[in-house]
């Protein structure tokens, strides 16, 4: 079960060279992939998707996942006697995961690009959208400062991938000229590789083991206690041998996302919790998902 994931590795380490040989450049890829490549893939996944109460429910499903994450991630945090900015540092880390970048990374490798679709769906109406609303008021009220609502909804509306998913539903009742299609297919399919050498290129191995006991109970929580608990609801009211249950159970056991690791850094959070929780969640990821997925397979 390690090919799979050896690819992602590689792609890693592509990056992390390229940044001490020549320069870090994952600023400008990562705008990449927001503007081209996860727009492709929004669209040629869902123009064919049927949305149905199937779909409502599956969002319902995803939303409160990451809500029960965030929950227990209060409550681990209060237990912790983490001051407010640790606090709001530790929540935000301990239960937004990298859905797009590495989650589509990791479904592509296991289970094959179609089941992208359901990586899509937890990450724009799960991650992203919980992200920019619940996870923007956290970040500003761990760093003392007042939320602006007219920013929140701005940042989830004109997100490019928002933006085209909303141009989606407009066209679905149309033909679409194939090449369209096939052009998106294309552009989308540069996520995977351009999204993981981006993210070796922001790994950071000086200072990594900073402020380790939070680091690691964010990565523990996020990435083993909440997956753990999800896939033994998953085992009892579904079964665990459909593969959008699996795919689900590895959107959850995700490591902390690339973008609210951004934004908690901006808005005043502590940075060395959030990027040491980055970095070494996506090394850790490596081999939890291997494990995951052994024992979905």
């Amino acid at each position: 079960m390690l090919e799979p994931v050896l690819p992602i590795a590689m792609y890693l380490i592509l990056g992390y060279i390229f940044k001490i040989i020549y320069q870090d450049n994952s600023k400008q890829l990562i705008e990449f992939i927001i503007y081209f490549s996860l727009p492709g893939i929004v669209f040629s996944k869902i123009y064919p998707l049927v949305l149905d109460i199937k779909i409502l429910n599956l969002i319902l499903m995803f939303i409160s996942f990451i809500l029960f994450n965030l929950l227990l991630a209060y409550f681990v945090g209060k237990m912790m006697k983490l001051n407010r900015v640790l606090l709001a540092t530790f929540m935000i880390m301990a239960t937004f995961g990298n859905t797009s970048f590495i989650g589509f990374s990791y479904i592509e490798a296991f289970y094959g690009e179609d089941y992208i679709v359901y990586g899509l769906i937890y990450d724009l109406f799960g991650s992203f959208l919980l992200l920019v609303s619940i996870g923007m008021f956290i970040i500003t009220w761990g760093a003392g400062k007042k939320n602006n609502i007219t920013h929140i909804f701005k940042s989830i509306f004109l997100f490019p991938p928002s933006l085209m998913f909303f141009i989606t539903i407009l066209v679905k009742h149309f033909e679409v000229p194939n090449f369209l299609i096939l052009t998106s297919q294309t552009i989308g399919s540069t996520l995977v590789p351009i999204a993981m050498i981006a993210i070796g290129m922001k790994l950071e191995l000086k200072h990594i083991f900073a402020k380790f006991h939070i680091v690691s109970a964010a990565m523990i929580l996020k990435m083993i206690v909440v997956p753990v608990i999800v896939l033994i609801g998953f085992h009892y009211f579904y079964g665990l041998n459909q593969t959008w249950v699996k795919v689900t159970i590895i959107e959850v056991a995700m490591p902390p996302m690339t973008m609210a690791t951004v934004l908690a850094i901006k808005g005043g959070l502590d940075e060395k919790v959030a990027i040491n929780s980055l970095v070494l969640g996506v090394l850790l990821s490596l081999a939890t998902i291997t494990l995951y997925t052994s024992y979905l397979a």
